[in-house]
């Protein structure tokens, strides 16, 4: 480990490229990347708030010597661009959709979170007894964030967007920004570092947390996580959970396969959604952190299989 913060724990993946890894009552929420690229810095992913963000910055530069030239948004999900402003880049660059729904989005979703968040957070610390004590710790910062925030944040959007693939060369390495299109969000942004074998994935991964697929196109995501395979990664950071290699890849997608697996099962056989989702998720998954997370996934994929049947049956396309 090379260094803390109160959101975020530094760890060296390689040399002059680091994780920012989420600590789970931190501000953060997100993983974020930071790479030296020999003149500048490339940092992926600006966390859930302004003082994470801050904190990112300036950990950049000091890891770095260097400014930060480059902030990549991997998707427009509040916790990953929430900080962008605070993080001092001289340009932030995703994809043209991505910049679209942070304009279009960002405002109304941080407006939501803060009229719930004190709410939730309420419920979550009467409900704390019954609750494994990590998946709290992550709520009540998650949700301690959201409050911390200002409801008139100024949202930072990406003002360098491409469409597939972006090469950045530096005097000490190149980056490549790609994007396979919409798995976890309709738009998702991956920074691939070809000699280090490394692959910073946002939410297209999740290590030990249940990823969230509401926002998202189950067929799609397992076509590009595919594709992320292909890259033939070493290393991997996921947006949530520890710095992890390949084959945590692997498990995604069949973490994917099971759930959108048992859905059309349930589906088929008449099995009514509420008692689908209140099934606890299925092993090797169960020890995974915010399981309600589980129960709102199958529920997703339970009604995308539901719409399916109904179109097949009436003649027209389900969803």
């Amino acid at each position: 480990m090379s260094g803390v913060s109160e959101h975020f724990v530094l760890e060296e993946i390689a040399e002059g490229v680091h994780a920012a890894v989420a600590t789970p009552r931190g501000f953060a929420l997100c993983n974020s990347g930071i790479v030296d690229l020999g003149g500048s810095s490339l940092v992926f992913d600006a966390m859930l708030t302004p003082q994470a963000g801050t904190a990112l910055g300036r950990a950049a530069e000091r890891l770095t010597g260097s400014p930060v030239g480059l902030l990549v948004n991997s998707h427009y999900h509040g916790d990953h661009v929430r900080g962008s402003a605070a993080v001092g880049a001289a340009h932030v660059v995703s994809t043209r959709r991505v910049r679209e729904l942070v304009l279009e989005r960002g405002p109304l979703h941080l407006r939501s979170d803060r009229q719930e968040a004190q709410g939730e957070l309420e419920r979550l610390r009467a409900a704390a007894a019954s609750m494994p004590p990590d998946d709290l710790a992550v709520y009540e910062g998650w949700f301690g964030g959201i409050l911390a925030t200002a409801p008139d944040l100024a949202f930072r959007a990406p003002d360098l967007t491409f469409e597939s693939e972006l090469v950045v060369h530096g005097r000490r390495r190149s980056a490549r920004l790609l994007t396979f299109g919409g798995g976890h969000s309709p738009s998702d942004v991956l920074v691939h570092l070809p000699e280090e074998r490394i692959v910073f994935l946002g939410d297209l991964l999740s290590v030990g947390f249940h990823p969230s697929l509401g926002d998202g196109n189950p067929e799609e995501f397992a076509r590009i996580l595919g594709e992320v395979e292909r890259l033939r990664g070493e290393r991997t950071l996921p947006g949530h959970g520890p710095v992890s290699d390949a084959a945590a890849v692997r498990e995604m997608a069949r973490y994917l396969a099971l759930l959108r697996r048992s859905a059309a099962e349930a589906c088929a056989r008449g099995v009514p959604r509420e008692e689908l989702v209140r099934q606890p998720p299925p092993e090797p998954f169960g020890s995974w952190k915010l399981s309600t997370i589980y129960r709102d996934n199958v529920g997703f994929l339970y009604d995308r299989e539901a719409a399916r049947s109904a179109g097949a049956a009436s003649g027209r396309p389900g969803t």
